[in-house]
């Protein structure tokens, strides 16, 4: 079915909302979460860091 946009509950409604359960969607795109925000942890510190040995 879906969403039930009619209605502000779930009641009655059948099947699952996220098409990508049951197989590895959830997955893969959880790792690729993992690895952006590792990403961005590494090069903001880089950046910091750099900002921070530049000022005297």
């Amino acid at each position: 079915m879906g969403f039930p946009f009619d209605t502000p509950t779930w009641d009655g409604v059948s099947g699952a909302i996220f098409m990508g359960v049951g197989s590895s969607a959830p997955a893969v795109f959880s790792f690729i979460a993992i690895v952006m925000a590792v990403l961005a942890l590494v090069f903001g510190q880089k950046t910091e860091a750099g900002k921070y040995r530049s000022h005297k």
